[in-house]
């Protein structure tokens, strides 16, 4: 998975970049990662992340191996890694709100 930081005015956002064609990934993007029902054979299970259903399928298309790959939409994958992660997102959005609030009063603090 490619996450990045993208400056949007003064903030860094996080955003995801798509395996396949390098376009930003958005919630219609979808995470693949390879069917194996046993993961003993491969603990390393690689993951992609695709911003379309068209590159989904040039992804699969350009493997070597013939694999079974499965996509999960991302924001189902996104919501899902948050609740096993036991990640309240509105805690964590009030506590960056309190960070960057502080950040800025010290910056417009006089020297």
């Amino acid at each position: 998975m490619t996450f990045i930081l993208k400056l949007k005015g003064e903030y860094l956002l996080p955003a995801i970049v798509c395996d396949c064609c390098g376009g930003e990934v958005t919630a219609a993007g979808f995470h693949l990662s390879r069917l194996n029902p046993d993961a003993s054979d491969a603990p390393d299970q690689p993951s992609h992340q695709v911003c379309s259903e068209a590159c989904y399928e040039d992804f699969v298309s350009e493997q070597q191996f013939i694999e079974e790959w499965f996509a999960i939409p991302i924001d189902a994958y996104l919501a899902n890694l948050m609740h096993s992660l036991d990640i309240n997102p509105v805690d964590v959005l009030e506590r960056e709100r309190a960070v960057s609030a502080a950040e800025h009063t010290r910056h417009e603090a006089p020297d």
